[in-house]
């Protein structure tokens, strides 16, 4: 319970760094910026691997605070080899998912990535997921800014009683 309290605490902080793009955090390093909150980061869940998948889902909501519109390029999540942002479309009458090489978000508005819409997919797992444990995720923007969180493995059972019950995440 204080675990979940935590986390979620940790994750309703807004996170910014200014960092320049060369430069690296260690693992506790990461800086909250409330009075330059531009993006914030919140409810960032990670599904594990189901036992045959090569990749697995990963959604949060991006809220833009400041006058200007910011463009996520990438993501990065620790443990895992590869994330890429991707968007389901419909394309000649059929859902289907893609690759996006980047994302704007408009001025004071927010994105929320979660199934059917935005999410990540991560691939090529370099430490085995656990479901409860938090991994840091770093998304990288246009401008040079980075943003910093972490990002809470849940099971796929977990997401969907969650989805059902209208929260998202825990």
């Amino acid at each position: 319970m204080i675990k979940n309290l935590a986390f979620f605490m940790l994750c309703s902080l807004p996170w910014m760094s200014q960092a320049h793009p060369d430069h690296t955090h260690g693992e506790s390093h990461h800086h909250a910026h409330a009075e330059q909150g531009v993006v914030q980061l919140t409810h960032a869940t990670l599904r594990d691997f189901l036992p045959t998948a090569s990749s697995t889902a990963g959604y949060f909501t991006l809220a833009n605070n400041s006058q200007q519109a910011v463009t996520l390029l990438k993501a990065e999540i620790e443990g895992l080899g590869r994330v890429e942002v991707h968007e389901h479309a419909h394309v000649n009458g059929m859902m289907r998912m893609q690759k996006i090489e980047k994302l704007e978000i408009a001025p004071n508005s927010q994105v929320e990535f979660k199934p059917g819409g935005y999410h990540l997919m991560a691939f090529e797992p370099t430490k085995p997921l656990k479901v409860g444990e938090n991994r840091k995720l770093t998304l990288y923007f246009a401008d040079g800014n980075r943003v910093y969180g972490l990002i809470e493995v849940v099971s796929l059972k977990a997401q969907m009683h969650n989805a059902k019950n209208g929260h998202q995440h825990h």
